[in-house]
């Protein structure tokens, strides 16, 4: 076979040989350019596109904790305890409750997975129309999209 290929090379022209070779050489620059640099191009623009999308997330997160934080320095005053504002509450908001442990004016909440997005309209309504302040907040991300785990959450009056 290689005998056969360096035999038909000898017999072509000198001009065809030239024609032939600047041919592989366009076909090795095609081959590397759409085999390797425009999906690498393809991937960067992807990466960047998400990491744009996270620090549009962060940005939005931080404000979110600033305004509940901010939220949180007003009192409103509230006959209902703990337990009967977050039980009341809590349904509005799709949120399922695994933990409930209260201790004197706190009262401690494991939830096992919740939509960020009603998690911070929740906390706000509790911290801004319920007179409620959120001592402690430890949540981490779930497997789904869009949704966390909160771990400890501490309410106080």
């Amino acid at each position: 076979m290689k005998q056969q290929l360096l035999k038909h090379w000898r017999s072509l022209k000198e001009q065809e040989q030239q024609l032939v070779m600047i041919a592989g050489v366009i076909f090795v620059i095609f081959v590397l350019v759409m085999g390797i640099f425009r999906p690498l191009n393809n991937a960067i623009a992807e990466a960047q596109k998400n990491q744009l999308k996270q620090q549009e997330l962060l940005t939005w997160v931080d404000t979110s904790i600033v305004k509940l934080k901010a939220g949180s320095s007003r009192a409103v005053i509230n006959n209902q305890n703990l337990s009967q504002i977050v039980n009341a509450t809590r349904g509005r908001y799709d949120i399922t409750i695994s933990k409930m442990q209260p201790n004197d004016n706190a009262l401690r909440l494991t939830i096992d997975t919740v939509q960020f997005n009603k998690l911070v309209q929740w906390l706000d309504e509790l911290v801004n129309d319920k007179g409620v302040m959120i001592e402690n907040l430890d949540l981490s991300r779930d497997d789904k999209q869009g949704y966390v785990r909160v771990s400890r959450l501490v309410l106080e009056k």
